[in-house]
């Protein structure tokens, strides 16, 4: 096969994958249901997220837009706290400041509440011993 076949097919096989990825439509969340009646609550766990299990790039699947758009889980919204950045009443969801913290912290937030997804998690780096 030829350099410029190869490249060819190459470029050609970039523009056919990226072309489905994210979404020009409306907003719309992705509906789970209610995450709190999983097996795990939040955090997940391999038998309800097989084909995400073990990835570490969460917005490769989950478009940021459409994440936790529409409360879900049964508990009430939070009603508007003031002054801002004043911390929500326990036992509600307040989505708003859950999407600040996505927008902020990026794939990195996903792990606070759904726990790391199987990916296992790096040793920490000893701290050299001064002799």
């Amino acid at each position: 096969m030829s350099t410029r076949f190869r490249s060819g097919l190459g470029a050609a096989l970039v523009l056919t994958l990226t072309a489905g990825c994210g979404s020009d439509g409306s907003e719309s969340s992705a509906n789970y249901g209610n995450i709190l009646n999983s097996p795990a609550g939040l955090v997940l766990v391999e038998e309800e997220h097989q084909a995400g299990w073990m990835r570490a790039e969460c917005f490769t699947c989950h478009e940021v837009r459409n994440m936790h758009t529409e409360n879900r889980t049964g508990l009430p919204d939070c009603p508007p706290v003031s002054p801002p950045p004043a911390t929500p009443a326990p036992g509600c969801i307040d989505l708003a400041s859950i999407q600040q913290t996505i927008q902020q912290q990026g794939q990195q937030s996903c792990m606070q509440c759904h726990g790391p997804n199987g990916v296992p998690t790096p040793a920490p780096t000893p701290t050299p011993v001064e002799s």
